[in-house]
């Protein structure tokens, strides 16, 4: 009987010696990946403020934004190879910094959105999923629309009305993908609820009340408006 209790317990301690290596790694991958999104997540935000506040020329505010990036407390041995990013974008926020002490904010906010993108594609390449990004790169669709405001297409001619078709389709695709992702607290959140059934709304007008109709003028105002819920979009959750 002794001699039983005494090979259970040698089975026993040995369990952690038997974890598949693939799998052990993945588990330490995760661990960093979960010390990094806890310096991701308030850099992130304080990045997107930044980047308002430099667009709507508060200035200090932006300062300040961005000094909590540079000054962040994460460990950043403890992240592994993600340290790397942690450090690079730190350093940018500086230079955004130092450009925004020298008066020169078109330059600083130029230079958040290459290091946002950058962190994009680091999360890209490493497989971490984040909604933020979801969120960043329904940002990056946006443009391929609002083109339309300041050279008005026409719509009579089936190329500019396709092309007009094809960038109203392909953002509300994205903003899709960005609902079904939402987590739950997310989801539930009032506002967010409100931009995206108000987007969703006025893209799924386009084809019959935009193009079918060749309107214009409510192209237009459509534009004008989803701009407004993707400027909010980000502020909030990019």
């Amino acid at each position: 009987m002794m001699k039983m209790k005494i090979l259970l317990l040698t089975a026993l301690l040995m369990v952690p010696l038997m974890i598949p290596g693939a799998l052990y790694n993945s588990t330490i991958a995760l661990a960093k990946s979960d010390i990094y999104l806890e310096w991701f997540k308030p850099a992130n935000a304080n990045l997107r403020l930044a980047s308002s506040y430099l667009r709507t020329g508060n200035i200090d505010f932006a300062a300040l934004a961005l000094e909590k990036i540079v000054e962040g407390k994460t460990q950043t041995s403890a992240a592994g190879d993600l340290a790397e990013v942690i450090t690079s974008a730190r350093a940018q926020a500086k230079s955004a910094l130092d450009l925004v002490d020298a008066n020169e904010p078109e330059k600083a906010r130029d230079g958040l959105l290459k290091l946002r993108e950058m962190l994009f594609q680091q999360h890209k390449a490493r497989k971490i999923e984040v909604f933020d990004d979801c969120i960043w790169e329904l940002n990056k669709r946006g443009p391929a629309l609002w083109r339309f405001r300041k050279n008005a297409p026409d719509l009579g001619d089936q190329q500019q009305s396709q092309a007009v078709g094809k960038a109203a389709a392909e953002y509300l695709e994205q903003l899709d993908k960005c609902d079904e992702m939402a987590a739950p607290e997310t989801k539930s959140d009032g506002s967010f609820q409100r931009l995206v059934k108000g987007a969703r709304t006025s893209l799924k007008r386009f084809p019959a009340e935009v193009l079918d109709a060749k309107d214009g003028g409510l192209l237009f105002r459509f534009i004008i408006e989803l701009r407004s819920f993707d400027r909010l979009l980000y502020l909030r959750f990019g």
